[in-house]
């Protein structure tokens, strides 16, 4: 999983800024560096869900392998989760922001 929290801080570094509460811009890895341990590893697990949603099944031993990992990250209650998570920290302002702009990138 640490592998996988130091790919998702590289691709975030290079997104735009966010404003955090006091609207000042503030990085995409400092905001995601900023969120407890539950939030990190769900932003690791999106984009790496949003990732293998993007492959080309080109074959049928990629296609297994896609299916593999899609299932090993339960990609398929990212929203549940999401929405779970959004309950859970709902006092944190810069979460709804960060966890869109998560949603919607497949490689930052």
């Amino acid at each position: 999983m640490r592998d996988l929290f130091v790919l998702t801080i590289v691709c975030l570094a290079g997104g735009p800024a966010l404003a955090d509460a006091g609207q000042t811009p503030v990085s995409r890895e400092r905001l995601v560096m900023q969120q407890p341990k539950m939030v990190r590893d769900f932003v690791a697990r999106r984009l790496q869900c949003n990732h293998w949603g993007g492959e080309e099944p080109y074959d049928a031993a990629r296609r297994r392998e896609i299916s593999r990992a899609v299932k090993a990250l339960r990609c398929n209650s990212l929203d549940r989760d999401e929405a779970r998570l959004l309950r859970r920290y709902r006092d944190n302002a810069e979460l709804p922001a960060l966890l869109v702009a998560v949603r919607e990138a497949w490689e930052l």
